[in-house]
């Protein structure tokens, strides 16, 4: 007796790809990530016979990537997110909102992988496209993205590029905000710092976290206040500065103890012993 097969392999997927897509999308469904990885495994052969660079593989790749994510498996699914885009890219189509989407959410996975290089391609590619002016994204997305391209860049060892990069953001950004003391440019000035510091520019490096904590004094914001004198005294004493260190360290014990918070002068307390001890010890920072 034969034995039938009934519809087209595109057919036979979508009938069995297509609740499982409708299920992870489900912002209000509730699934096993393993499961549905299984499930999901179980189709790769049947989307690969629709076509090596068919729709249906590319959505099934995707997916799978998307899974993965939620999963915090990057390593694992990163590789499949990558050949996903590839194969949509190929094809065209993309608009400008879901290219800069799939772009960022590879460069997201691709920082949780710890691969900083593909971080920062799929991070600048997401930014490009999302200064089109068929996407949705307010100003403030816009640098967050290019935020994270510098912090990619710094972590992928290219230092220079990074400083170039965030300096140019710092200006887009206070022309953005319509203000040199935004809060939200503390950690972009404090990136700058850290770019500085690991290209030995340490004079240039202590600028940017003096500006930084002018930031936060005309913020009256004790937490970056308390951070940069922190990483302002560490910078002193490795850089043989040991009585502005203390000074360093002393000021911010001061300023905890104006904010009957036991905590915050516990912990600046600590940092003070920290620091005298080290400094008895003849140890670097």
């Amino acid at each position: 007796m034969a034995l039938f097969t009934f519809g087209t392999p595109a057919q036979r997927f979508a009938k069995k790809f297509n609740p499982l897509r409708d299920t992870v999308y489900d912002a209000d469904a509730m699934f096993s990530g393993s499961r549905m990885s299984a499930d999901l495994a179980a189709l790769e052969l049947l989307a690969e016979s629709v076509g090596a660079d068919s729709a249906e593989l590319a959505d099934w790749l995707w997916l799978q990537f998307v899974v993965f994510r939620k999963r915090q498996l990057h390593t694992e699914g990163l590789p499949l997110g990558l050949r996903a885009l590839a194969l949509r890219a190929a094809k065209g189509g993309l608009t400008p909102t879901e290219r800069y989407e799939q772009h960022y959410a590879l460069g997201e996975s691709a920082l949780e992988a710890e691969d900083y290089d593909t971080a920062v391609e799929h991070l600048q590619q997401s930014a490009h496209w999302a200064a089109h002016e068929g996407a949705t994204l307010s100003t403030e997305q816009k640098l967050g993205i290019r935020e994270e391209t510098g912090y990619a860049l710094h972590e992928a060892g290219r230092f220079d590029q990074a400083l170039a990069h965030n300096r140019q953001l710092l200006a887009d950004a206070q022309s953005a905000f319509g203000s040199a003391t935004d809060e939200r440019l503390s950690g972009l000035i404090n990136n700058l710092a850290q770019n500085a510091y690991e290209l030995g520019e340490h004079a240039q490096a202590q600028a940017w976290l003096q500006q930084r904590l002018a930031l936060g004094q005309a913020l009256q914001d004790t937490d970056i206040v308390l951070d940069t004198l922190f990483q302002l005294g560490v910078l002193a004493h490795e850089t043989g500065r040991p009585a502005e260190a203390r000074a360093l360290f002393q000021q911010r014990v001061d300023i905890a103890r104006t904010k009957d918070d036991e905590d915050l002068l516990e912990g600046a307390l600590a940092t003070l012993a920290e620091f005298e001890e080290r400094e008895q010890q003849g140890q670097p920072g």
